[in-house]
């Protein structure tokens, strides 16, 4: 199974994110901003922590990534694995783990609520969001 992938929108960059679970689904969402943003990494790893609470599954996944990506360019870090201390369907708390790099190839604007979709068959979840870039 594909854990990703970038599909074609008008102006920005539609993603397509699959996970055997909720979890799956965030780390390879991570991988996914990884691959596009294609960084230039040092060997240096970093964690942080990160809260997050939503109103609805979807919002909560968009919200996260918005704030995974305020991380990002604040701090100067790539997030490539997220390992939650609260997990809840409104709820996101813990901690991700990354590595800091030294430039970006492309950037991304923003995580955009258009669009984005999130559904779960009886085998994995699918998770299809419009980045602005």
């Amino acid at each position: 199974m594909k854990k990703f992938e970038f599909l074609f929108h008008t102006a920005d960059l539609k993603i397509r994110v699959l996970g055997k679970n909720f979890l799956s689904l965030i780390n390879n969402t991570l991988l996914a901003l990884k691959s596009f943003l294609s960084p230039k990494l040092t060997k240096r790893k970093r964690k942080m922590k990160i809260k997050i609470e939503g109103t609805d599954s979807i919002n909560l996944l968009i919200d996260f990534f918005s704030e995974v990506l305020a991380k990002t360019y604040i701090n100067k870090i790539i997030f490539v694995k997220f390992k939650p201390k609260v997990f809840e369907e409104k709820k996101i708390e813990g901690e991700l783990e990354g590595f800091e790099f030294k430039s970006l190839k492309k950037d991304i604007k923003a995580i955009t609520y258009h669009q984005a979709k999130l559904e779960k068959n009886k085998n994995y979840f699918i998770f299809e969001f419009i980045v602005d870039i």
